[in-house]
């Protein structure tokens, strides 16, 4: 699927609002662990495409758009690590247990994945928020 360029300032400051309310979103985890990876992955592409069609930028913006471009898809990278991961612990979630020694187990594990994925998802939420603040700077100055 194409995105459509952004040129005009307006264009510039409807992604910087719709960015704001996706990363609130993805932030509360409104949608569960792996909706929001999807939705920080789609975010994060749109920002990408933001910052090639991006036109005008000086000498001293070049530095800082070359690390949002490597920011943005190192964390797109660990997005899609953490949405491999949440997809196979619903797969596991789903799976049938024989007695009650396996369905403790599966408690456990439940458990345990369920607080790293708070963990890892809270992380990520600060990267992306961060990148966000310094994207929207960047937009706005140049």
């Amino acid at each position: 699927m194409q995105l459509q360029t952004l040129e005009p300032p307006d264009d510039i400051a409807f992604f910087i609002v719709e960015g704001t309310h996706r990363i609130a979103t993805i932030s509360m985890n409104d949608y569960g662990f792996l909706l929001s990876a999807r939705m920080a992955q789609t975010y994060l592409g749109r920002a990408e495409q933001v910052i090639d069609n991006k036109r005008g930028f000086d000498r001293e913006f070049f530095t800082e758009v070359s690390a949002l471009k490597n920011t943005a898809v190192q964390i797109g990278r660990e997005y899609a690590q953490f949405e491999t991961f949440c997809a196979d612990c619903d797969r596991f979630d789903h799976l049938q247990t024989r007695n009650w020694r396996e369905w403790l187990s599966k408690c456990a594990v439940r458990a345990i994945s369920r607080s790293y994925r708070g963990t890892v998802s809270h992380h990520l939420a600060y990267k992306i928020r961060l990148f966000h603040s310094r994207l929207s700077a960047v937009l706005t100055e140049a």
